[in-house]
C-alpha cells in the first residue's frame, strides 16, 4: 500500500501529527515572542549603558585633560625653577631629569632620563644625601651641605633634600633629590670673611693716617723753614734735608695708605686682553726707561697668528695699575742682565680646573684667562708665598708693603684671583692673574 494511501486510510495518525506541528508551532512562537521581549529589553538596556558609556567617556576626557593641563603645570614649575630635580624609580633608573639639574651638573638634558642613577650622577659626600639611597632604605634628608665632582674636574657645594615618592595605597615606588648649587655663595662667604676682617684693618689705618698725616705736616713746614735760614755751608742742612726726605717718604705712605683703604669703583669694559698687556708694558718701559737699563722685559705671544683676538671685561686703569705694581716687584728682584717674561693664554675649561681648581670656583660655562709674569731674579721665600699679598708685608727696607695688596684687591674685585709661585728651575718666581670669562659670548652680557 503507498503512502498517499495510508494517509487517507489513517486519519488518527494525521491528526496526531498535526497536534504535534500546532504545539510545536505554539512552541516556537513563544521562543520568538521571549526572543523579541528579551531583544527589546537588551535594546533598552544598550541604550542606558551606552548613554552611561558616554557619559563615562566624556568624563574621561575631562580627567584626562585636567591631568594634562595638570602634568604640563608641573613640568613647567620643573622646568622654571632654579633648584635641581632628579626622580627615580625602584630600580634606581632616572624617571625626571629638570633644565636646572642640567645646568648645575653639566649633564644633558635628556641623557639620564632611563638611565641608573649611580652611572650618571657622581655620589659626592656625603654618601646618603641623594635619591638612591632615599629610596633604599626609606630615609629622608633635609638641606643638608653636599660636595660632588664632575667628570671634568669641577667641585660643587650642593644644598640637598631627598624625598620618597609612593603611590595612592602608601607603597613605595620611587624617590626625588632636590639640590642647589651653593658654590659661589661659599665662595662668597669666605671672601666676605677676608674682606671684613680688611675692612677692620682699613679703618683703623685710615684713622691712624689722619692722625699721622697732620702732625707729619707740620713737621715737614718747619723742616722747611729751617733749610731756608741755613747756609749751604752748615752741616745742619743736609741734616735738615734728610729730615723733608723722611717726610715726603712718610706722606707718601701715609697717602698709599689711605688710596689703599678706599673702596674701588669698578668700571668694566670690553677689551682686546692682548693688546692691553702688550700697550702697557710699553707704557711701562717708557716710564722706567733707566731701571730697565739692566733688565730685559718681553711680551711672549698668545697663540698662533690669526686666531680669534681673547676679549676680557677689566678697569684698564686699575689692572693696569696692578700689572705695574708687580713688574716693579720683578725689576727689582732682578739683578744685571734680568729677564721678565709675560705671557697671556685663554685656558681651556678641562686645564683651568686642572691647574686651577683649588684657588678659584668656576660656574658652570665658565673659564680662565691666565696671565703669567715671570722673572729669573731672587724669587720669594716659601714662608712668604701666602704672605706677599697681605697689607704691610714687606722684606724691602724702603716698601711699604702695600703695593701687591692693592694688586689682590683690584683682582678680587674683577671676581679673579691672584698668587705667585717660585719657578721649578729654582731662579725667579711667577705671578698668576686668573680672570674668569665665559666660554662663549661676550663677557658684558
Amino acid at each position: 500500500m503507498d503512502e498517499k494511501s495510508k494517509l487517507i486510510s489513517d486519519p488518527a495518525d494525521t491528526a496526531d501529527e498535526v497536534s504535534r506541528f500546532a504545539d510545536s508551532y505554539a512552541s516556537f512562537t513563544r521562543i520568538i515572542n521571549s526572543l523579541q521581549r528579551k531583544y527589546i529589553e537588551l535594546k533598552d538596556e544598550f541604550s542606558v549603558q551606552n548613554e552611561q558609556l558616554v557619559d563615562a567617556n566624556k568624563k574621561l576626557v575631562d580627567l584626562n585633560e585636567r591631568n594634562t593641563t595638570a602634568t604640563e603645570f608641573l613640568n613647567g614649575i620643573l622646568n622654571s625653577i632654579s633648584a635641581g630635580v632628579i626622580a627615580i624609580d625602584l630600580n634606581g633608573r632616572i624617571t625626571h631629569f629638570n633644565p636646572a639639574a642640567s645646568v648645575i651638573l653639566g649633564i644633558p638634558g635628556r641623557e639620564p632620563l632611563g638611565k641608573p642613577y649611580r652611572e650618571v650622577i657622581p655620589p659626592g659626600t656625603p654618601v646618603s644625601a641623594n635619591a638612591l639611597r632615599a629610596a633604599e632604605s626609606g630615609r629622608e634628608v633635609d638641606s643638608v651641605e653636599k660636595r660632588i665632582e664632575l667628570p671634568d674636574g669641577t667641585r660643587l657645594q650642593l644644598s640637598v633634600s631627598t624625598a620618597v615618592l609612593r603611590d595612592d595605597q602608601n607603597r613605595l615606588v620611587g624617590a626625588v633629590e632636590v639640590f642647589q648649587d651653593l658654590t659661589k655663595f661659599k665662595k662668597m662667604e669666605q671672601e666676605i670673611a677676608r674682606l671684613n676682617t680688611l675692612a677692620a684693618l682699613g679703618e683703623m689705618a685710615a684713622t691712624v693716617a689722619h692722625e699721622v698725616r697732620n702732625p707729619l705736616a707740620g713737621i715737614g713746614g718747619f723742616a722747611a723753614l729751617l733749610e731756608r735760614d741755613l747756609e749751604d755751608s752748615d752741616p745742619k742742612k743736609q741734616l735738615v734735608e734728610k729730615i723733608i726726605r723722611g717726610v715726603s717718604s712718610l706722606n707718601e705712605t701715609v697717602e698709599t695708605l689711605l688710596n689703599y683703604t678706599r673702596s674701588e669703583e669698578v668700571n668694566k669694559v670690553e677689551v682686546n686682553y692682548e693688546s692691553f698687556l702688550r700697550d702697557t708694558i710699553e707704557q711701562f718701559q717708557s716710564d722706567n726707561e733707566s731701571k730697565l737699563k739692566k733688565v730685559s722685559l718681553s711680551y711672549i705671544p698668545a697663540g698662533l697668528a690669526g686666531s680669534e683676538p681673547v676679549m676680557l671685561c677689566l678697569d684698564k686703569m686699575l689692572v693696569r695699575q696692578v700689572l705695574f705694581n708687580i713688574l716693579c716687584n720683578c725689576v727689582e728682584a732682578c739683578q744685571e742682565g734680568g729677564l721678565i717674561e709675560v705671557g697671556m693664554q685663554r685656558l681651556s675649561r678641562q686645564i683651568a680646573l686642572a691647574r686651577h681648581a683649588d684657588r678659584i670656583m668656576l660656574g658652570i660655562g665658565e673659564t680662565i684667562i691666565e696671565t703669567a709674569i715671570s722673572d729669573n731674579g731672587c724669587g720669594v721665600e716659601k714662608q712668604h708665598l701666602d704672605r706677599i699679598f697681605a697689607p704691610f708685608f714687606t722684606t724691602k727696607r724702603e716698601g711699604n708693603g702695600l703695593g701687591l695688596a692693592v694688586a689682590w684687591k683690584v683682582i678680587k674685585a674683577h671676581g679673579g684671583e691672584i698668587y705667585a709661585e717660585n719657578n721649578k728651575n729654582g731662579k725667579g718666581a711667577t705671578f698668576y692673574l686668573l680672570m674668569p670669562v665665559p666660554i662663549s659670548g661676550s663677557c658684558m652680557e
